[in-house]
């Protein structure tokens, strides 16, 4: 693989939205509530912002920078961050306030994007409310696919997936991709993320240079909002 063809429904999301998306299930349900991944959103959030000089690094703490917030997840974590002198306690502070909340604002910015919409729900036949469902399940687990295709060893140009499978990693998130060898997955991703519990080499070349460089810039931010899960899985046994 040689580049990454995200679906058209999701090629203009953004990181964070891009990693709440593929975290979905095929079967159509949003990502999960209970357990979700609110820190590595969060997380993933504040390095787009970063990036994007919506936020800026002023001394030793954050500040509101000129530029624009990409989407509405990304403009409300920008209001929830806290304004401070210290990075790390404005992280600390922000994940304390906003990680319970992270997915839900994630899956309320992917419904007002269109990817997610109400759906009656009937139990029994009998009309109960409604409920959030993918709008293109299609569309998901060809993304999703994709992300598995890395997982399993394929090679992609694509820094912004390089990237999430680094995010899948230090969240613990491999396995909700459902990959066919949750292990070697595992490994790879740690790989990627130039953490492979064997020594094994990390991959070479621009995209794994960039990729390496996100994550050291990654650690700045997932370690005080609370993002990097010591993974406990088979691969790293």
């Amino acid at each position: 693989m040689t580049a990454t063809p995200w679906s058209a429904a999701s090629a203009a999301l953004s990181l964070p939205l891009r990693l709440a998306w593929v975290l979905a299930r095929e079967d159509g349900r949003p990502p999960a509530e209970v357990g979700g991944p609110g820190p590595l959103l969060l997380g993933a959030a504040v390095l787009q912002l970063l990036h994007d000089g919506a936020i800026e690094r002023r001394g030793a703490g954050y500040v509101r920078g000129s530029g624009d917030a990409g989407d509405p997840f990304e403009a409300w974590v920008r209001d929830e961050l806290p304004a401070g002198d210290d990075g790390d306690h404005q992280l600390e502070v922000l994940a304390a306030h906003a990680s319970g909340r992270a997915t839900r604002r994630a899956i309320g910015a992917l419904t007002t994007l269109g990817l997610l919409r109400e759906e009656p729900r009937r139990v029994l036949g009998v009309p109960l409310g409604r409920h959030l469902r993918v709008a293109d399940t299609d569309a998901l687990r060809h993304d999703r696919a994709l992300v598995r295709e890395v997982l399993g060893g394929a090679e992609s140009r694509d820094v912004a997936l390089g990237a999430m499978i680094a995010y899948l990693h230090h969240g613990g998130l491999v396995a909700h991709l459902e990959p066919d060898d949750v292990h070697a997955a595992e490994l790879r991703a740690a790989r990627v993320a130039g953490d492979a519990p064997d020594g094994s080499p990390s991959p070479q070349g621009p995209v794994a240079d960039a990729v390496r460089a996100t994550v050291e810039a990654m650690h700045v931010v997932l370690v005080p909002v609370g993002a990097v899960t010591v993974v406990t899985t088979t691969a790293h046994d």
